[in-house]
């Protein structure tokens, strides 16, 4: 798109001939969340979820002066905006699909010359006596194929290999789908079993919604099924307690789970396809008093929302974090409850260090994301693979990078930070409530303060929270005498969540945006902590969390309630969810 005050505007009869959807980069259209309408005349038209967000002001202002034309935005729902990027995915596939079949075509056609040569080195072999023409022949076709001979690889080889690396890939890809094989949406719809259908029903809320988990709870008149939606329950429905055996059976089922243990937990795994989009859910079942209980969280593998400069909105911390993740070695360790986005910033650090010359391995339990060009490992504990022994033999997979999905142990811990020392660039999760406390977390486990002081460059502490509703949140005054903690950072004015429930004030209209919850989407509170040498040396002396938390403090490190109260002035949160998982104490004397 072209921003050039000094060009003169284009006739809009120029671009009305072309797609709509070609007027605005699909990028942009992600970033701004804003989607080209309609082009009418001298007028185009846009859908945006936030019509005043800046982005979108700058979208507007940069197609009236390259067009010269009149725009329009309109407010439009987030299903509206997923749509139109579903429209859009699906019109690229027929021209990615015709590209893929023409460099089949290449490869099979380089196969076929290839071997024509290898049957006319054969006939050689078999017709060659003691001519020696023949066998002049003969020598020159053996330089030709013989594999022990240094030659440069050629355009053919390069294409033969890529189809033979092909053919393999998908040979095993299809053993493995054999072993976890989707179930599809129409057996929930043509099924006249109302517990089928139930199930079915289930799951599709889930993505209808964007929870993350579903549980499914069996209590002592009744079976409620809740949603974390943006990281909080919500019970949607209820279903008749005499259903709750059959629900949990037939959700056992799927998962491959045997339905006569009800004493013990069990873990299992369910893929289906639900409106084209394939889900994976991990199963977990629980006895209890009144039934077991079935908790499924959604494994969500799309690569496309791992940028950290999507999460982390301000760019000290995210220079900083960038930094410290492109490190050439050294263990970095991100800490905070389950469920606060710790594998999603790991992985996005590695989403931007995932290059060809880079070896990736990761050790996880579960594989949550899938990217290409990374070895993942999957834990299997009844078979013995846990995370150190999986960790160990990492070791000799000569890595550059190493992902351990969560550090449980006193030996998992010490052999990743043994790789640190050793060359490697280590990332981790631990569960502990800041950086402060995760660093005493590990002397804890044993870890002796000289491997802890040598081997961890930064470690990272993060949240999630809500945000609020851009499209009917309201903004109030600060009032000092009720708002103490706005006062003491300094606010003048709050955004408010415009909650509707609906068993109180069934009347009121809910927000096409947020469906009433005065929410949408979450954001990342973030707390870096650098290991200078300052801190360094407080580490070797194994000093206590508060002495290493002080010392932070005054090298600058913004703890995660400042940095809440930062997204509070910029209205992209309230106040009340940064007070949800922030301990307020941690602010100080600020």
């Amino acid at each position: 798109m072209n921003s050039n005050p000094e060009t003169s505007p284009k006739e809009i009869s120029n671009i009305s001939n072309l797609s709509i959807d070609n007027l605005i980069d699909s990028n942009l259209c992600e970033s701004a969340g804003v989607i080209p309408l309609s082009i009418d005349g001298n007028t185009i038209k846009l859908g945006a979820m936030n019509p005043l967000y800046i982005e979108v002001t700058e979208i507007s202002e940069k197609l009236k002066l390259e067009y010269g034309a009149n725009v329009f935005v309109d407010q439009i729902s987030i299903e509206e905006w997923e749509k139109w990027f579903e429209n859009s995915e699906s019109q690229n596939l027929e021209s990615i699909s015709m590209a893929s079949q023409q460099e089949i075509h290449t490869s099979l056609d380089v196969v076929e010359k290839t071997e024509s040569e290898e049957n006319e080195y054969q006939n050689v072999l078999e017709s060659s006596d003691s001519d020696n023409n023949s066998n002049e022949l003969m020598e020159s076709l053996k330089d030709k194929t013989n594999i022990l001979t240094p030659t440069e690889p050629t355009s053919a080889d390069h294409e033969i290999n890529n189809l033979f690396d092909m053919i393999d890939f998908d040979e095993e890809e299809d053993e493995e789908e054999e072993e976890i094989e989707a179930i599809e949406d129409s057996e929930f719809s043509n099924s006249k079993d109302p517990v089928i259908k139930a199930v079915g029903s289930i799951l599709l809320l889930s993505q209808q919604v964007g929870a993350s988990d579903i549980h499914a709870e069996p209590l002592e008149d009744r079976m409620r099924i809740r949603y974390r939606v943006d990281g909080v329950l919500k019970e949607y429905f209820t279903l008749p307690k005499k259903k709750s055996k059959a629900i949990i059976n037939r959700l056992k089922v799927m998962s491959k789970l045997d339905i006569a243990e009800k004493r013990l937990p069990q873990d299992g795994r369910i893929r289906c396809k639900l409106n084209t989009v394939v889900l994976d859910f991990r199963v977990s079942t629980l006895p209890g008093k009144w039934g077991e209980k079935i908790v499924l969280r959604l494994l969500s593998s799309d690569s496309s929302m791992l940028k950290l400069d999507k999460l982390i909105t301000t760019s000290s911390e995210l220079d900083l974090v960038r930094e410290m993740g492109g490190s050439p070695y050294g263990i970095l360790i991100v800490v905070g409850p389950t469920g606060s986005g710790k594998s999603t910033t790991l992985y996005s650090i590695l989403n931007e260090r995932n290059t060809p010359d880079v070896n990736i391995s990761t050790v996880e339990d579960p594989v949550e994301y899938t990217l290409p060009g990374i070895h993942q490992v999957q834990v299997i504990r009844e078979k013995g693979l846990d995370f150190s022994r999986a960790l160990r033999s990492l070791m000799r997979q000569d890595p550059d990078i190493i992902l351990v999905g969560e550090t449980r142990d006193r030996e998992t811990a010490q052999t990743a930070m043994e790789a640190a020392l050793t060359g490697h660039m280590v990332f981790t999760t631990l569960h502990a409530n800041d950086t402060a406390t995760a660093i005493t977390r590990l002397s804890e486990m044993g870890i002796p303060p000289y491997l802890v002081g040598s081997s961890v460059i930064g470690v990272m502490a993060q949240r999630l929270v809500r945000k609020v509703c851009p499209n009917c949140s309201e903004v109030r005054r600060v009032d000092k005498s009720k708002d103490i903690l706005a006062s003491r950072f300094g606010l003048d004015k709050l955004r408010v969540a415009k909650i509707i429930d609906k068993n109180k004030d069934s009347s009121t209209k809910k927000c096409s945006l947020c469906n009433g919850s005065g929410y949408k989407g979450r954001v990342g509170l973030y707390e870096v902590l650098k290991v200078t040498e300052s801190i360094r040396e407080l580490i070797m002396k194994a000093s206590t969390a508060d002495i290493i938390r002080e010392a932070a403090s005054k090298n600058g490190v913004k703890n995660l309630l400042s940095y809440g109260m930062d997204l509070v002035k910029n209205q992209q949160t309230t106040i009340e969810e940064v007070e949800r998982v922030c301990i307020q104490e941690d602010v100080g004397d600020e």
